[in-house]
């Protein structure tokens, strides 16, 4: 029962942080067409809508169920053991730490 459970909000946030990606890329492509001020800052604020409703969302359900399901069933570190496992913590942990500096400062604008 646990395990299902932690299952469907693992699958769970994986579908909300790949609509969230799909919908900001999508925003992006509209701002990028966009010549007039209005309809730019309303495509931008998608994007700021889409990162922050669902990505973030998201990427935190993966990280909680993920790091729950981890301990629980596969014995805590010994996760580094199992090569596929210890791939996506490795992949996660780099996006994680790839998506809150480059990312961050390319959409604040603070990146020359």
């Amino acid at each position: 029962m646990e395990y299902g459970l932690l299952r469907f909000f693992h699958v769970l946030g994986a579908v909300l942080i790949n609509a969230g990606l799909i919908g900001v890329w999508l925003a992006d492509l509209r701002s990028r067409q966009l010549s007039e001020l209005k309809p730019c800052s309303e495509a931008v604020r998608n994007i700021t809508v889409f990162y922050d409703g669902l990505v973030v969302p998201g990427a935190l359900l993966l990280l909680i169920s993920g790091t729950w399901m981890i301990a629980q069933f596969y014995g805590g570190w010994n996760f580094l053991h199992i090569p596929w496992l210890a791939g996506m913590v490795g992949l996660f942990a780099f996006e994680f730490v790839e998506g809150n500096t480059i990312t961050r400062l390319y959409f604040s604008g603070r990146a020359a």
